[in-house]
This record gives structure tokens, sequence and C-alpha cells, in this order.
């Protein structure tokens, strides 16, 4: 993860307002629980709708930004720009890891959830406060031909108004696309506007995310009150899971990047060991480059292109943690509310964030708003979503120990070729 530690309008860096506000969350709304008097009541409905406030002005920001940024980054990318062999070999590396870590992570924790039983009053309490607008219940299968279809949207007015988000990712690519083909003179214009509409979205999210403690404060109030402490259980075993599977993730790295990568064990470790130390200081891959650059020259000899290409690019582009973080949230949530997920609907979630990966946001957290249109693609409530959002920073060390790891052994795997030749 990037690791941000930007500071909020409290003085507080996010991630400590975001750990503090939960904290308080939980124990004012364990207070009312056992407390259960009319005013506990009435104060945990007032807090109930602060976060139902909160929400819907973060779910109405979320489509126009998906859009905005889409079509920006599409119709923002060089004309005619060509990728050399290296820069495709990276991509596919890129590709594989990403899908491998996805498939992998959904095969392993699918089962393993059977033996995280969750208490019926935890499960009524979070579909109580589910969204109305994206009920828990499964839908029919429609078959592959239907769902393909309807990933091409009739009306792209009424999908938007239906709340139906990956046919709108899908026109808003197709029409970027087509758009991107544009002479200059023509497309310039459209060029400035989706630029423009991108920044003003920025803008608004921003402004929404400033509140964030509050919103988590009040979310977490709330569902504490109808749980009691089985909130706090299900927060820790979320924490807990994630943070072992990307771990294991983690180990796994080593032997494949020895396997494919053509080094031994040993040789990558001591390669990766310095990068690896300030991750876990700085919980940022980008400060961990230097790190990397200098232990892939001197313990793997990774060639010029290695570090002057592959290294940074990876830093930049290449996000492990996502493939594997997000379906262990997806899956997780989905257990906790008892959604049924085909493997249709896997495949769809997958495709989702991978469309939506390539456009990064220029400010703090709005990774996290980009993700939201595939769990509700998915019928995952939104208010599920923030409240594992808002412990992050508990797995953090583990997701950007992941990126690090992952982003040598992409290198390593794509020079693998050049370092034989230099040898």
């Amino acid at each position: 993860m990037s690791g941000s530690r930007e500071r909020g309008g409290w003085g507080l860096s996010k991630t400590a307002a975001a750990l503090a506000a939960l904290a308080a969350g939980l124990g004012t709304g364990v207070l009312l629980h056992r407390l259960a008097s009319p005013g506990a009541a009435w104060a945990a409905d007032a807090l109930s709708l602060v976060g139902q406030i909160w929400v819907a002005a973060l779910r109405m920001t979320v489509v126009p930004l998906m859009i905005a940024l889409t079509l920006s980054t599409i119709l923002g990318a060089p004309r005619g720009a060509s990728v050399g062999a290296l820069g495709l070999r990276t991509v596919a590396v890129f590709a594989a890891l990403l899908v491998a870590s996805g498939v992998l992570t959904i095969a392993a924790v699918a089962p393993a959830l059977s033996l995280f039983p969750v208490r019926p009053d935890t499960v009524s309490a979070f579909r109580g406060e589910s969204s109305p607008a994206h009920p828990a219940a499964a839908t029919p299968d429609p078959g592959a031909a239907g769902g393909i279809a309807a990933l091409l949207p009739a009306n792209p007015f009424a999908a938007a108004a239906a709340g139906d988000v990956l046919p709108i990712l899908v026109f808003t690519v197709v029409f970027g696309l087509a758009a991107h083909r544009l002479p200059g003179e023509t497309g310039e214009p459209l060029r400035r506007i989706a630029r423009a509409f991108a920044d003003a979205m920025l803008v608004l999210v921003t402004a929404i995310l400033y509140v964030l403690p509050i919103g988590v404060f009040a979310l977490c109030a709330a569902f504490a009150y109808r749980t009691g402490l089985g909130l706090t259980g299900v927060l820790a075993g979320y924490a807990a899971l994630a943070s072992a599977v990307l771990l294991a993730a983690t180990v796994v790295l080593y032997p494949v990047a020895a396997a494919l990568g053509r080094v031994s064990l040993g040789r990558f470790a001591r390669g990766v060991a310095p990068a690896q130390a300030v991750a876990i200081g700085t919980r940022s891959s980008l400060a961990a480059l230097p790190a990397l650059v200098e232990g892939g020259s001197r313990h793997l000899g990774l060639p010029a292109a290695g570090t002057g290409f592959v290294l940074p690019l990876s830093v930049s582009a290449l996000k492990l943690d996502r493939a594997i973080e997000a379906p262990v949230k997806l899956l997780f949530l989905a257990h906790v509310y008892g959604v049924e997920l085909s493997l249709p609907q896997l495949a769809t979630f997958m495709g989702t964030l991978f469309l939506l990966s390539f456009s990064t946001a220029g400010i703090p957290s709005v990774g996290t708003v980009r993700s939201i249109p595939a769990y509700l693609a998915a019928g995952i409530p939104l208010e599920g979503v923030v409240l594992l959002n808002a412990i992050a920073p508990i797995t953090d060390v583990f997701e950007t120990l992941v990126n690090v790891t992952g982003d040598m052994a992409a290198a390593v795997i794509v020079t693998r070729g050049v370092r034989q030749e230099a040898a």
C-alpha cells in the first residue's frame, strides 16, 4: 500500500483517526447496548442516522468518480505510444501474478470461512443495517451468455439509475477507447472536460473523507449497540484472517520467484530483506524502492532494465495486496451477511477490480472508494465495506510486505533471460 500518513483536520494521521474512531464507536455502542434504556436506544438511533447520512454521501460519489477517473485516464494516455518487448513481458508477469493471487486466495479462504461461525444476532444486526438498494439475497444466475450480454447496457443512464456499476464501467471503457481515437482538435475539449470532471469529483470525495472518523464512529457505535461485543469479534476475525492470508502469500512468493526467476531461495531472501524492513517500518512501497534497487542489484544481479524500469513500474502499478485483500473482504462480508456468491459473480468481482485498477487517483483513501463498485455489484452492503476498511491500518503492514515482495519477484521473473545473457 501507499502507507499514506497525511494528517486530518484534527491534527491526527488518518490511520490514527480511523482507529481511534473505530475504538470509540465500539466502546460507545457496547455501553449503550448494556444500558438497554430508552435513552440509549434513542442515542443509538441518532448515531445510526448520522452514519447512514455519511454512507449516502459516500455512495452518491461512487459511480460519478468511477466514470470520471476511468474516462480521464483513458483519454489522458499518450496517443500512438508503443511498448517494447520488456514492457509487454512486464505487463504479462504483472497480470499473471494478480490473477494467480486472486484465484488462490478465493480457493483458500472460501472453505476456511466455514470454521468462523457468526452469532445469529450479529448476522441479524448486519442484515438490519444493509442497504435496501443492495439486498443480501442471491439473484438468479442468467447463465454465461446472459451474464456477458448484461455487461453491455441497452440504456447506460438506466443502468446508472439502477446502480448496475459493472455495465456502466464497461460502457465507460468502450466510450473512452473510442474517444481516444478522435483527432487532437476534436478530442482535446473532451479530454479537458473529463479531467475537470475528475478533479471536481476528487474535491468532493476529499471533503467527504475529511469526516471519515465521524462516519466510522457513528456506524461502528450503531452496529455495536445491536450486537454488543459481537462486532468486536467480527472485526478481530477479519483482521486475523486477512493478515494471515497476506503473510501466507508473502511466503509463497519466495518459491515462485526462485522457480520462475531461476534464483536460489537464499539469494532472493537476501535481496528482498532490506526492502521488507523498510516496508514494515514505513508501510510504504514507494519508500522501499531504493532498498529494492540496492538489494536487487547487489544480491540478485538485476540488470539496469530491472532496477531502472521493472522495479519502479512494479512499485507504482503492481499491487498484489488488492488481488488478495479484496477477495478476502468480499468472502468474509458475504459470509457475515449470508450472501451466496456464484463463480460468475466472483469472476465479475475480480474483473471489476482489474478494470478499475488502471485509474489511479491522486489523493489518499480514494482507492478505497474506487473499489466500492465491485462490492456493490456482488450484493455487499456499503456499510460492511466501510467498517472493514476502518481497520485497514491493522493489516496495512502485511499488505505493504506482500507488495514489495511481489515487486522483487516480478523483477526477477521478468529479467531472468537478461540476467542469463549477461552472465
